[in-house]
């Protein structure tokens, strides 16, 4: 039986569309990746779709641990938007527009992520005169601000540090309140899509925790018909269909405070399921050969964008307080 969505795609459209995606984001060298997206249509569907798009391509990203520059394509929309003369994101490439993040939930020393694509003009939202304006900075090798990769624990996700001086060589765009609403969206815009590419993560280590549970024996008996191993992976599961479901309520009443709530039940069901599976995988989970390891730290990585699960916690708290007001969620 064929169904549809909440986003209008019929389900076995969905299918198909998750597995194309799936064997180019496997197949494509990361240097080719975001001309074969563009090539695809992603960017398309980005403005003609944006749950779809975004649900499918971060989702396997997470699942297949690939990097790709889609992030910037999905926050530079709503700050094009108020650049005069030019409407969205549409017609540009997709590893055309970095978007820096300055100030958001950042305890790691990172400006932008770019999948490993060559870095070049930057979209910087900062204050002058006490106005938010929105700037672009070059930061090729031969622009104002050159780019450094940030290494880290994943240096495969491309994350970035500008050495730009934001006050020097910069091109003001746009001014106003317009930038702060802009930035605003864009940054729910970048929370809802790290939802997404944590939620598959945590999909990914679930997998193969149950996995591991039904081929490890001991005692004659796998590891999963044990009762402290189900309970590991029940609590890890629950977590994971609550973020899911959270994940799914931003999109069907859109907002910052929707968004917030996606990235951190995301984050807090990643670290949930890293913890659980890495107990159930036990030391297999440390070798180097295992590739549990490499999804703990893209998603350490991932929650730490825009507002990590603890600051998110704090950030709600603060806006609760503030307003004296606290919002319906979805309906149960």
């Amino acid at each position: 039986m064929t169904t549809t969505g909440a986003t209008g795609v019929l389900s076995d459209e969905r299918a198909m569309l998750r597995s194309s995606l799936r064997r180019l984001l496997v197949e494509t060298d990361a240097a080719k990746l975001p001309t074969a997206l563009e090539e695809f249509g992603w960017l398309d569907l980005l403005q003609a779709d944006p749950a779809e798009a975004v649900a499918a391509l971060f989702e396997l990203q997470g699942e297949t641990l690939t990097a790709s520059p889609a992030l910037n394509a999905v926050m530079a929309g709503p700050l094009l938007a108020v650049v005069p003369g030019v409407d969205s994101v549409a017609g540009a490439g997709v590893g055309e527009w970095t978007v820096v993040l300055p100030g958001v939930g950042r305890r790691a020393p990172v400006d932008a992520v770019t999948g490993g694509a060559p870095i070049g003009r930057c979209l910087l939202v900062t204050q002058q005169d006490g106005e938010p304006v929105l700037t672009v900075v070059d930061a090729s090798e031969g622009g104002t601000g050159p780019a450094r990769p940030v290494e880290g624990i994943d240096p495969g996700l491309g994350l970035v540090r500008l050495d730009a001086d934001p006050a020097v060589g910069v091109e003001i765009v746009a001014g106003g309140e317009a930038v702060s609403a802009a930035w605003a969206e864009a940054v729910s815009a970048g929370r809802r899509a790290l939802a997404h590419e944590l939620v598959g993560l945590s999909r990914a280590m679930l997998t193969l925790a149950v996995e591991h549970a039904r081929e490890r024996h001991q005692f004659g008996r796998p590891i999963g018909a044990f009762q402290a191993v189900k309970h590991r992976l029940a609590e890890a599961k629950v977590a994971l269909t609550a973020a899911e479901a959270a994940v799914a309520e931003a999109w069907n009443d859109p907002g910052e405070f929707t968004a917030l709530l996606a990235k951190l039940w995301a984050g807090r069901a990643a670290r949930l399921t890293a913890k659980q599976a890495q107990q159930v995988l036990g030391g297999m989970g440390f070798t180097w050969e295992h590739p549990f390891h490499r999804h703990l730290r893209r998603a350490l990585v991932l929650d730490s964008l825009l507002g990590s699960t603890t600051e998110l916690q704090h950030e709600l708290g603060r806006s609760l307080l503030a307003t004296g007001d606290v919002p319906r969620l979805a309906g149960l």
